[in-house]
């Protein structure tokens, strides 16, 4: 059985259907849409929107800390935090603390080099590495997600101890935004 045009439903408007009348303006609403996709794809490419990582730095009596982060996230986003210590004099106990914002409200999801131990000091989160000779370096990275529903100013400081002496400190504030 072939059908051939005559034989379709006349209830079909060929002049709508297949001519587009009416509708000459689609295809100028499909083109602004893909502009505005586009041009938002382009933004972000250059960097002009997201979540760009600072770099903070502080130097005590026996080392020198550094912090890479973000300064504002969005819910949901997965993002790292670096810490580089260098041991300008020997520190037989190294410990690094980290502010409350890297528990409450964040998935802390990989510590890379993993401690020695890791343990609470009321709402902070203490890692101990092993000693750190004159002009050693120590690099930590930590693999974060901020939870959805967490919104507001977040403490995530950094500290670095001697055991229970404290060597340097990187005060920050990170802002999740819903």
């Amino acid at each position: 059985m072939h059908l051939v045009m005559r034989d379709l439903d006349e209830r079909l408007d060929l002049d709508r259907v297949r001519d587009l009348r009416g509708r000459s303006a689609h295809p100028w609403i499909r083109r602004a849409l893909l502009t505005l996709i586009g041009a938002g794809v382009l933004v972000a490419a250059t960097g002009a929107i997201g979540q760009p990582t600072g770099t903070w730095r502080a130097a005590g009596a026996a080392a020198r800390l550094q912090v890479e982060l973000p300064d504002t996230l969005r819910g949901g986003l997965l993002w790292r935090a670096r810490i580089v210590v260098r041991a300008t004099r020997a520190i037989g106990h190294p410990r690094i603390i980290l502010g409350p914002g890297f528990a409450e409200g964040m998935q802390l999801n990989t510590i890379q080099p993993a401690p020695v131990s890791e343990a609470g000091r009321g709402p902070r989160i203490v890692l101990t590495y092993a000693g750190l000779k004159a002009g050693e370096e120590l690099v930590v990275y930590l693999q974060l997600q901020a939870n959805p529903t967490t919104v507001g100013a977040q403490d995530t400081s950094v500290e670095l101890d001697d055991q229970a002496d404290p060597i340097v400190r990187i005060a920050h504030t990170t802002t999740v935004l819903p």
